[in-house]
């Protein structure tokens, strides 16, 4: 457990911020990356649809940590 301030992180909640963290960088890039002038959506919409997919991938695999974590510590008891 990490404590930061008066917040006390646990391994899920910890992994959930690296995760998104990485996931943001990479929709910047992607979203970098797949702006053309030819192409008929703006940069800023771009950027905003891909966080928000970032954004969900982090919740879905936030839910999938805790259970799995819940999961653990229930057979361990």
């Amino acid at each position: 457990m990490i404590e930061i301030g008066r917040y006390k992180l646990g391994f899920a909640p910890l992994s959930m911020i690296v995760v998104f963290i990485i996931l943001s960088v990479c929709a910047m890039v992607a979203a970098f990356n797949q702006a053309r002038l030819e192409y008929p959506m703006p940069l800023s919409d771009l950027i905003l649809i891909n966080e928000g997919l970032a954004l969900l991938a982090t919740l879905i695999y936030g839910i999938f940590a805790h259970f799995t974590l819940a999961f653990i510590n229930l057979i361990k008891k």
